[in-house]
C-alpha cells in the first residue's frame, strides 16, 4: 500500500490562518483617508490614524518633510508641539476646563515625537482619552507647520507698505469733515475708513483651522481695508474711484470671494439708462437729470443675488456689506541678490575693474521677488456699519461663532469626557 504524505490538522489551520490574515491586509482599507481623499470628509473630522510603530512614524514624517535625525527639524517639530499644547489649552479651553481635561502625562514628558502619531493610532478603549488628546495635537501641529513654512509672510509688511500707499495717495483728510476719497473727476465723502490690522499668529492659527480647507497661503484677509459711506449711493461712486485709480483692478477680483449684500446693481441700471436715454432725447433738462439720478434706489432687496462666493457660516445674515478681493503685484529686492551683488561689487573693486552690471549674475539670480497678495475690500453705508458695529453681525460675535466651531473641530469627543469616564482611562 503506497501512502501519500498529508498536512496535519495544525498545519492546515495555519496555512488557512495564513491566508485568512493576506485576505484581510489586502482589503483593510483606509476608509477615512479615503473619505478625505476623494473629498467626503474633512480631517479634522479624523479621530485617529494608522501608524502602528515608532518606524512607520518616522517614515510618515521623513515624507512630510521632518528627518528626525536631523537636529533642526526635531527642534521644529518640537517647537510646534509645545505651541499647539498651548494654543489648545489657552484658547481652545477655558480655565475650568483645563483642570477638568488634564493633558495626559505622556504627551506632557513626551520626548520622542514619533510617539505622538502612535499614540493617535491606538484603537484600546482605555487609551481613548490619550488618542483624542494626541489627534488634537497633531490638527493643530499641521497648521502651524503650514504657517511657519509660507514665505509669503515674511514679505507681507513690505506688501503692506506698497498697497496701503496706493490707497493712501487717493485719501485727504480734512479735520472738520473726515475722509475724502478722490480720483480726477468724482469724490466722494467718507464716514469713516478702518485700516485692518496685522492679524496675528493666533487669529491666523484660527482661522486655518476654522476652514481648514484653506492653507496659509489662501488667507484673503492679511490685508484689508474697510469704507464707510453716508448712503447706499456712494457706494457706487466709491467703487468707481477705486476702479479709476487702479485700487481694484477687474481682472485681479477673485470672483468667487465677491459678497454683495447692499447694491441692486439691476435696478439701478435700469433707472440711470432710462434717465440718460430722456436726457439725451431732450425730454428733460439737466437739472432734471440729476434730480433723477439722485432719486435712484441703489438699495438691495432681500431677493437680490448676493454674488457667487460662499457665504461665511460664522457671519450673521444681518450683516450687511461688499466684499471683494483683489490681488496685487507686490515687489520687493531679493535677499539673495544683494548679497551676492555686494560680493561681485566688492570683487571687482579688490581687483582694480569698474563696477557694473554682472549680466550673468542677474540670470541667475532674480533681483526681485514678486508675488501676488490678496487686498480684501470692504464696504458699508452708515446703517449697515452701525449693525455689524453691535448685535448679532458684531465682529466680537463672529470671533466668538468661530472659537466654537474650532472647538469642536479640533477637541471632539474629548469635551464629553466626565469624571466617572476619565477613571476608565489609562493616561
Amino acid at each position: 500500500m503506497e501512502y501519500v504524505d498529508t498536512p496535519s490538522q495544525a498545519d492546515t489551520s495555519a496555512e488557512h490562518l495564513s491566508m485568512k490574515r493576506s485576505a484581510e491586509n489586502i482589503w483593510a482599507m483606509p476608509w477615512q483617508e479615503l473619505s478625505v481623499v476623494l473629498g467626503q470628509q474633512n480631517i479634522l473630522a479624523h479621530r485617529n490614524m494608522n501608524i502602528p510603530h515608532r518606524e512607520r512614524a518616522a517614515e510618515f514624517l521623513r515624507h512630510c518633510g521632518f528627518d528626525l535625525s536631523k537636529f533642526e527639524h526635531r527642534k521644529q517639530i518640537e517647537q510646534f508641539f509645545g505651541e499647539a499644547l498651548f494654543f489648545i489649552r489657552h484658547t481652545l479651553l477655558s480655565t475650568d476646563e483645563r483642570e477638568r481635561f488634564p493633558v495626559p502625562n505622556e504627551l506632557l514628558h513626551l520626548e520622542d515625537p514619533r510617539r505622538l502619531l502612535v499614540f493617535a493610532s491606538q484603537r484600546v478603549p482605555r487609551r481613548r482619552y490619550l488618542r483624542l488628546w494626541s489627534c488634537a495635537l497633531l490638527k493643530v501641529m499641521n497648521a502651524i507647520s503650514h504657517l511657519e513654512f509660507n514665505g509669503k509672510l515674511r514679505e507681507l509688511d513690505a506688501a503692506r507698505e506698497q498697497i496701503f500707499g496706493r490707497i493712501r495717495s487717493i485719501i485727504s483728510q480734512r479735520t472738520d469733515q473726515g475722509w475724502k476719497a478722490q480720483s480726477q473727476n468724482l469724490e466722494v465723502q467718507l464716514v469713516n475708513l478702518e485700516w485692518k490690522e496685522a492679524k496675528t499668529r493666533h487669529s491666523v492659527l484660527l482661522k486655518l483651522l476654522h476652514k481648514p480647507e484653506a492653507m496659509a497661503e489662501e488667507v484673503f484677509d492679511y490685508l484689508g481695508v474697510r469704507f464707510v459711506v453716508s448712503e447706499a449711493h456712494d457706494i457706487a461712486k466709491l467703487l468707481r474711484i477705486l476702479m479709476e485709480t487702479d485700487i481694484i483692478i477687474p481682472h485681479q477680483v477673485l470672483n468667487l470671494r465677491t459678497r454683495n449684500a447692499l447694491l441692486n446693481l439691476s435696478s439701478a441700471h435700469r433707472q440711470l439708462s432710462l434717465a440718460y436715454d430722456l436726457l439725451q432725447t431732450g425730454t428733460v433738462s439737466p437739472e432734471e437729470f440729476m434730480q433723477m439720478c439722485n432719486r435712484v434706489d441703489w438699495s438691495m432687496s432681500f431677493d437680490e443675488p448676493k454674488g457667487k462666493g460662499r457665504q461665511n457660516i460664522h457671519s450673521s445674515a444681518k450683516y450687511k456689506s461688499i466684499q471683494l478681493t483683489v490681488r496685487h503685484l507686490v515687489r520687493t529686492p531679493n535677499p539673495a541678490f544683494l548679497v551676492l551683488s555686494s560680493l561681485a561689487g566688492q570683487l571687482r573693486h579688490a581687483r582694480g575693474l569698474e563696477p557694473e552690471d554682472d549680466p550673468l549674475l542677474m540670470g541667475l539670480i532674480p533681483e526681485e521677488n514678486a508675488r501676488f497678495f490678496p487686498l480684501e475690500i470692504q464696504i458699508f453705508d452708515r446703517r449697515s456699519h452701525e449693525v455689524a458695529q453691535f448685535g448679532p453681525a458684531s465682529h466680537e460675535q463672529y470671533k466668538s461663532n468661530q472659537l466654537q466651531t474650532v472647538r469642536k473641530k479640533i477637541l471632539g469627543g474629548l469635551l464629553h469626557f466626565d469624571e466617572t469616564r476619565l477613571q476608565t482611562q489609562d493616561f
